[in-house]
């Protein structure tokens, strides 16, 4: 081999050295590019778990919430302005969400992620066995911590909004209440005698009347004195029993 052919192909390495660098570089760029326009999985995931956190009530403890896994095929484009999130739940205290996840550039793309939620909430529970036609009062209900599933949906968390209701069936002890369980405690009957208890800031007295209309817990009903036939305004108190402030 003469000194010029070996020149020759010293040349032709090189410069084959020199194509395979730029394609190197180029693919390096291209990939480097490709990937900081892409909107990543966890992004996604993690808006979507955010969103979910947004909805539910600050008087639920959240212990956990994580969204499912994305085809790790599926590439989505960086989307230049904030992702519009939806449930396709109405309800804010749920076990499971899916959560719609758009971006309207051109092209637009969309995904839908399922959301699982584990979450805790303080519940009225029964103390104690309560009977059918029971009134419900703070004596035979408690608070407990419990967490939030499928069968305790319908729970309260405040007294006030079963007290004076009475059970439609019995209740076992330790069970979450809910608003099957209950109904409204018709607790005067018209034309029923009543007992009326008169009270101001010094005195309290009673005295017999007569309901003119059914009344419920804690309802306003007209009721006649027995003794001076005056039509007061009571409350309802007790089953038979109304009061008044004079």
């Amino acid at each position: 081999m003469t000194p010029e052919t070996r020149q020759q192909g010293q040349y032709a390495f090189n410069y084959r050295l020199f194509v395979l660098g730029l394609f190197l570089t180029s693919l390096f760029y291209n990939n480097t590019l490709y990937a900081s326009e892409q909107h990543s999985h966890e992004q996604i995931r993690t808006a979507a778990v955010d969103f979910v956190r947004s909805k539910i009530p600050e008087d639920v403890t959240i212990k956990e919430i994580t969204a499912g896994k994305i085809d790790s095929r599926i590439h989505f484009k960086q989307c230049s302005q904030a992702l519009e999130m939806t449930s396709t739940s109405k309800k804010h205290i749920a076990k499971s969400w899916t959560i719609g996840v758009r971006c309207f550039d051109t092209p637009r793309w969309s995904i839908y992620i399922p959301v699982k939620a584990k979450l805790t909430r303080k519940m009225l529970v029964s103390q104690s066995t309560i009977t059918r036609g029971e009134v419900i009062t703070a004596d035979n209900i408690k608070v407990i911590e419990r967490e939030i599933n499928n069968q305790n949906y319908n729970h309260f968390s405040d007294i006030a909004n079963v007290a004076g209701k009475e059970a439609r069936r019995t209740i076992r002890p330790d069970r979450v209440i809910n608003s099957t369980m209950l109904q409204k405690a018709l607790m005067v009957h018209k034309k029923e005698t009543v007992l009326i208890y008169a009270k101001n800031q010094k005195l309290q007295i009673s005295m017999k009347g007569t309901a003119l209309k059914n009344g419920y817990y804690n309802q306003m009903i007209k009721v006649r004195n027995n003794s001076s036939k005056k039509i007061i305004d009571a409350v309802v108190i007790d089953r038979g029993v109304v009061a008044v402030n004079f």
